[in-house]
């Protein structure tokens, strides 16, 4: 029994509903558009970067972290099938607020909405689902149930185009027959820490461009210097005695310059060291692959030694984990929607004469080259493959190492495992190692 809202077409706007349309989750949209917020403490310090630098008010950003992190993952999640690639519309909200809703009308035409508000138990699900047309100058908003019932209200769009106030929807129609999916991720997704995180770097780069242009206005002083009294009551001009020293006022980012009639020593004031500001913000940049899971090279390219081989591969296996646990989040869920979709069943499945779906193309996956050091040393010390792919590298298909050969030549075979082989320089397994994987009865046969 639905407790939400009656079966019967009610021209009002339920609870439920103006819960959903009054609710403002952050979407971090701007983010992704590279649109920042730059937060800066204290009057004084706002009001200085803004006259020092005005092009900071269109709120651009040069190092868009956030866009980088989910882009990455978005591109390892965009379903193969064509009636499903639609998908890709609402991956971006979907790894920024760690769920979205799509819904297949009556029509059997499937709607990957970008903009919308939800609310779930885990069973049932209503969602608000904003959309505009230009072409009638309406703004529409639809509730989605997951009883199949769709209600949908509009209102004008305003003469200035901006968004649609949360008043004034009128009812239009009620429909049913429609099926509300709800793909939801098991983190939460990535908008509040990324844009925590992108918030600091844009006020590192400030800070950076605030302390490069003090290199070019250094700050001197002169010692020994005895300044004449002054009478703060008399006009300029009437005092008694001689200014000892005179600032020179120049336009442009050169130095202050002072000149004076006194002895030295003169000396100048060291400015702040960049090298520290370029040191802080590097590890800002560093705390993304920490939040994120990918590798940190992808986010620093050109620095050091390009990693490669085995070591590409231990750095890529928390982000190849990550992408195989979303892809379980969202299997399931995907998988209904192509068969209501009549997506075709294309994937040869064991022992069996039924098919599945190929909902994501693995032949070039990352995931198929996730057998890391670790995976490698505990099959040549005797884990059967099985053990290794679900524990130490999920998501890899074991079908590519059917052979048990781990890439080795064919003459090579059967023979002995040279322990100290294995990308790089090691020690061999003590006695007492073999003998203890000797009693896994899954090893592999030397």
């Amino acid at each position: 029994m639905d407790t939400f809202i009656d079966t019967t077409a009610d021209t009002a706007i339920s609870k439920i509903e103006e819960y959903l349309l009054m609710r403002e989750n952050p979407t971090y949209t701007s983010y992704y558009n590279g649109l920042m917020s730059y937060a800066l403490h204290g009057k004084a310090w706002e009001t200085y970067v803004a006259e020092s630098f005005p092009d900071i008010g269109s709120q651009k950003t040069s190092e868009n972290i956030y866009k980088s992190v989910i882009d990455l993952y978005a591109e390892n999640l965009v379903p193969v099938p064509q009636e499903l690639r639609g998908f890709s519309n609402v991956l971006v909200p979907l790894l920024a607020r760690g769920e979205c809703p799509v819904v297949v009308d009556s029509a059997g035409t499937p709607h990957f909405p970008e903009h919308y508000e939800m609310i779930s138990d885990g069973n049932y699900t209503v969602a608000a689902i904003y959309t505009r047309s230009i072409e009638h100058m309406q703004d529409y908003v639809t509730f989605a149930y997951s009883n199949g019932i769709t209600r949908l209200f509009s209102k004008a769009v305003p003469t200035d185009m901006v968004a649609a106030t949360k008043e004034g929807y009128q009812f239009v129609e009620q429909t049913t027959g429609n099926t509300l999916f709800r793909l939801a991720l098991d983190d939460k997704g990535f908008g509040p820490s990324l844009a925590a995180l992108q918030d600091r770097v844009n006020h590192s780069i400030i800070d950076q461009t605030v302390v490069a242009e003090m290199y070019a206005r250094p700050f001197w002083y002169l010692m020994n210097v005895e300044l004449p009294p002054t009478n703060p009551y008399l006009p300029a001009g009437t005092q008694t005695g001689t200014d000892a020293m005179t600032e020179q006022e120049v336009d442009g980012a050169a130095g202050r310059i002072f000149t004076t009639s006194s002895d030295g020593p003169f000396g100048q004031l060291d400015p702040p060291t960049i090298g520290d500001m370029i040191s802080y913000h590097d590890s800002i940049i560093d705390k993304v692959s920490q939040s994120s899971g990918i590798p940190q090279h992808y986010f620093k390219p050109g620095t050091g030694v390009p990693p490669t081989g085995v070591a590409l591969k231990v750095l890529s296996k928390r982000f190849n984990t990550k992408v195989a646990r979303m892809r379980d989040n969202l299997k399931d869920v995907l998988e209904e929607l192509a068969a209501l979709l009549n997506v075709e069943r294309t994937v040869e499945v064991k022992d069996s004469p039924e098919k599945d779906f190929a909902i994501w193309n693995t032949e070039d996956d990352l995931l198929q080259e996730a057998m890391d050091a670790h995976g490698i040393a505990l099959s040549t010390m005797g884990y059967p493959l099985a053990y290794i792919a679900e524990v130490v590298t999920p998501g890899v298909d074991l079908d590519d190492y059917e052979d048990d050969s781990m890439g080795e030549p064919a003459d090579q075979l059967g023979q002995p495992t040279d322990m100290t082989a294995l990308g790089q320089t090691g020690l061999p397994a003590t006695p007492g190692q073999v003998a203890a994987y000797e009693q896994n009865p899954g090893q592999r046969s030397r």
